[in-house]
């Protein structure tokens, strides 16, 4: 699964399809870089970290437009989201980051 000290988001329910992988607390990543960019969004997530991490969606292809979808609280995991907008080819900021 997730290593303990590391966010990993998954491209797929069910902790499938690892595709980002971050043991940084206090930092920010543009998840369009990663695997299919997160187009679909994030489908399932462990945070492993002391720090809440927070996820943005992009706003439109190209654009630099973000929007807060949510928070990951430290220890919180989640299988299946259920939508498709949460990250979608966005933002993770860990620890307050901006």
């Amino acid at each position: 699964m997730c290593p303990s000290g590391k966010l990993c988001l998954y491209e797929g329910t069910n902790f499938t399809s690892l595709t980002f992988t971050s043991a940084s607390t206090k930092l920010c990543f543009d998840l369009a870089t990663y695997g299919n960019g997160f187009q679909n969004g994030v489908r399932s997530y462990i945070n492993n970290l002391p720090v809440k991490a927070e996820l943005f969606h992009r706003v439109g292809v190209g654009t630099s437009t973000i929007v807060l979808d949510g928070t990951i609280s430290p220890g919180g995991s989640s299988s299946n989201i259920g939508s498709t907008t949460f990250g979608a080819s966005g933002v993770v900021c860990t620890g307050g980051a901006r």
